[in-house]
C-alpha cells in the first residue's frame, strides 16, 4: 500500500481537484456543456479520422521514394522524416484543438536538439503525455523527425505504430518472462538503427507505465530495497536506459573496435563514418 501522503495526491487526482484543473462539464455553464457534449463526438471523429487519413497519405507519399531506400537513403529517410514530423504535428493538433495551449521554461536546450544527442526520460502521468511531447518536438529541429520513441508492444498495429515502425521506433513487450530478451532486441534495434537513420534523440518512458497504476508497487519495492521515497514520480525501470547507454552512450579509445586496413577506398569512406558516429554520444546531462 502506499503511504498517506500519496494517497491523498490520488484521491485529488481521481475527483477531488481545484478548481483550475475541472474539466469544463463540470463548472462550465448549461450551454457550456451543453456545447461540450455535442462537440465531443465531433472532436474523437477528427482525431481518428485524421490520423487514417494521414495514415494512407504517408504511404502515398513514401512509395514513389521507396526505391531510394537502398540507392539513396538520405533522400529516403529525409522525406520519411518530414511526413514522420508532420504526423506528429496532426496529433499535437489535438490539444490544440481542445483548448490547450503548452509552455516551456526552463534551461535552454538549444545545443542539444541542433547538435547533440539526446536520451529524454519521461514522467509518464496520462495518455495526454505524448500529444504534449508531440507539441514541445516541433519547435526542436531535426530531433522532430529523427526522434526514437520506445512505447508498449500495443501500440504496433496502430496506425501511428506502423508508421513508426517503418521509421525506426521500437516496441517493448513488458513483463518478467521477456526482460531479458527484450534488452537484447532493444540492443540490436539501435545498433542497427540510430547511427545508420542518424536518429538524435531517443525518447523513453522509464516508469513503464502510468503513475497511479504503479505507484503502490513502486513504493513497497523502493521500501524493500532502500530506495528513496517518491511522491511524485515511480522509480524508473533501469534496464531499457541501461541498454540504451551502453549501444549508443559514451565510447572510450579502450571500447572502440580496431578496424582492418582496406585499400578499397569506399570501405575506407564507411569506416571512416562509422569511426566519427562512435565518437558522438548521447549527453550525460538530461
Amino acid at each position: 500500500m502506499c503511504d498517506e501522503q500519496t494517497q491523498k495526491l490520488l484521491d485529488l487526482a481521481n475527483g477531488q481537484r481545484p478548481p483550475g484543473s475541472r474539466l469544463v462539464i463540470e463548472q462550465g455553464s448549461f450551454a457550456s456543456r451543453l456545447w461540450w457534449v455535442v462537440k465531443a463526438p465531433f472532436r474523437t471523429l477528427m482525431c481518428l479520422s485524421l490520423v487514417t487519413v494521414f495514415f494512407a497519405t504517408y504511404f502515398g507519399f513514401m512509395l514513389p521514394v521507396m526505391w531510394a531506400r537502398t540507392v539513396w537513403p538520405r533522400l529516403y529517410w529525409f522525406v520519411e522524416g518530414k511526413l514522420y514530423r508532420w504526423l506528429q504535428s496532426f496529433i499535437a493538433y489535438w490539444g490544440y484543438t481542445a483548448g490547450y495551449d503548452v509552455y516551456e521554461y526552463g534551461d535552454d536546450v538549444t545545443t542539444y536538439y541542433r547538435d547533440e544527442r539526446v536520451l529524454m526520460m519521461c514522467n509518464h502521468q496520462s495518455t495526454a503525455d505524448v500529444p504534449t511531447l508531440m507539441t514541445v518536438l516541433q519547435n526542436k529541429g531535426v530531433a522532430s523527425r529523427k526522434t526514437l520513441w520506445l512505447m508498449d508492444v500495443m501500440f504496433r498495429w496502430t496506425p501511428f505504430g506502423i508508421i513508426g515502425n517503418n521509421h525506426g521506433d521500437y516496441f517493448i513487450q513488458q513483463g518478467k518472462a521477456t526482460r531479458d530478451k527484450e534488452l537484447v532486441r532493444l540492443k540490436k534495434h539501435l545498433h542497427d538503427v540510430f547511427w545508420d537513420r542518424d536518429r538524435r534523440w531517443v525518447i523513453l518512458f522509464p516508469e513503464g507505465g502510468f503513475y497511479y497504476k504503479r505507484v503502490e508497487s513502486s513504493q513497497s519495492y523502493g521500501k524493500k530495497n532502500g530506495f528513496p521515497h517518491l511522491l511524485y514520480t515511480t522509480l524508473p525501470r533501469m534496464g531499457a536506459v541501461k541498454a540504451i547507454l551502453e549501444e549508443v552512450g559514451p565510447r572510450t579509445v579502450d571500447e572502440d573496435e580496431p578496424r582492418e586496413r582496406s585499400n578499397s577506398k569506399l570501405k575506407l569512406l564507411k569506416d571512416t563514418v562509422g569511426a566519427i558516429r562512435e565518437k558522438k554520444y548521447v549527453k550525460g546531462g538530461f
